[in-house]
């Protein structure tokens, strides 16, 4: 049976229109990058190069941090943070995986 999800905006303008694939939640994962450390990796299994995503959820760290401060992608069985500012302090990250269906 085909599936997808659409949503307007209170104009009627098509906003969200995902009618070829369906994610699944795979689970959350918690890293710390280190001072001066602008890429980590770590292994999650289920994640996969091609049909897996990684969102940065959250971030904590002495200095203000957004989740718009990072990168994130996949690999087979694992996944790859990068920071993309210029100033290093150590930073907390709290992630969520994600598969397509």
């Amino acid at each position: 049976m085909p599936c997808g999800l659409q949503c307007w905006d209170a104009s009627g303008k098509l906003i969200v229109d995902i009618g070829d694939y369906n994610t699944r939640y795979l689970g959350r994962t918690t890293i710390t990058m280190a001072d001066n450390v602008n890429v980590v990796a770590g292994s999650f299994a289920g994640l996969t190069a091609v049909g897996s995503f990684v969102v940065v959820v959250s971030a904590t760290s002495s200095v203000y941090y957004t989740p718009a401060n990072f990168a994130a992608r996949a690999y087979d069985g694992g996944f790859r943070i990068f920071k993309l500012s210029s100033y290093t302090p150590s930073v907390t990250l709290i992630l969520d995986m994600y598969a397509f269906l």
